[in-house]
């Protein structure tokens, strides 16, 4: 399942949990960092970024099951791009269009930043992909108490607030849609079945019922989770008898 943990001895595994989230986040803000307007100054500042997109990926074992998993992102991309490149005759910038068919064209802006955006996109999702996979929800609160350990020894008042535990249940609970999301999606196929042929009404009544399983479920495992938190709070801040 997409940015699910699996068990391994690759150079990513290895890898300490603190790095892989510094690198993933300074990763991710070199990739979308700087303008879009030039296509060379674009090229070469984020050639390096997928450099390195591709270095964790290879050093995370080169699963080609993982880039299957990313199929959303060129997909995500193309509608990024549609709406972005597609626009009216009479409207700013039709003058600049690569095709023109009769009140609608494509301006070469919108089609250039659509593309500029997929290539992030997947620069960062093949990232978070590589790190995810190789980094268990225990390592990332373990990485994020040392550093909230660190900073509370020069700032004491941070002791009082457990901002490490929050932020690494943020963390797991992207991948927990997901998982949450195959679940739903097998259970559905094992209580309808795969019809022939292409049925466009029971496909939109299908993905509404999945849909609406799935935000009951997340929100179900949110509520928990916040109760949990509480209960935790709750505890620590408790005198000691």
């Amino acid at each position: 399942m997409l940015f699910a943990y699996r068990k391994g001895s690759t150079p990513m595994h290895r890898a300490g949990a603190l790095l892989k989230i510094a690198l993933l986040t300074i990763l991710c803000i070199c990739t979308f960092s700087g303008s879009t307007t030039g296509t060379k100054e674009f090229l070469a500042r984020t050639s390096p970024c997928l450099a390195a997109s591709l270095l964790t990926f290879i050093l995370a074992g080169a699963r080609p099951n993982s880039l299957r998993q990313l199929l959303f992102v060129p997909v995500m991309g193309l509608f990024v791009t549609a709406f972005s490149a597609v626009s009216f005759s009479g409207a700013e910038g039709t003058e600049a269009a690569v095709i023109s068919a009769g009140f609608i064209a494509i301006s070469r802006e919108g089609l250039l930043y659509g593309l500029q955006y997929t290539l992030r996109f997947f620069i960062t999702a093949l990232a978070a992909q590589s790190v995810f996979e190789t980094t268990s929800a225990t390592e990332i609160t373990e990485a994020l108490e040392s550093v909230q350990d660190a900073l509370a020894r020069v700032l004491p008042p941070l002791k009082k607030y457990n901002l490490a535990l929050p932020l690494a249940l943020t963390l797991s609970f992207i991948p927990q849609v997901f998982s949450t999301w195959n679940r739903v999606h097998l259970a559905a196929l094992a209580r309808s079945g795969r019809p022939k042929g292409f049925h466009p009404v029971l496909l939109v009544r299908t993905a509404s019922a999945e849909l609406q399983a799935l935000l009951s479920s997340m929100l179900f495992q949110a509520e928990t989770k916040r109760k949990a938190l509480l209960n935790r709070s709750a505890q620590e801040t408790e005198p000691a008898p």
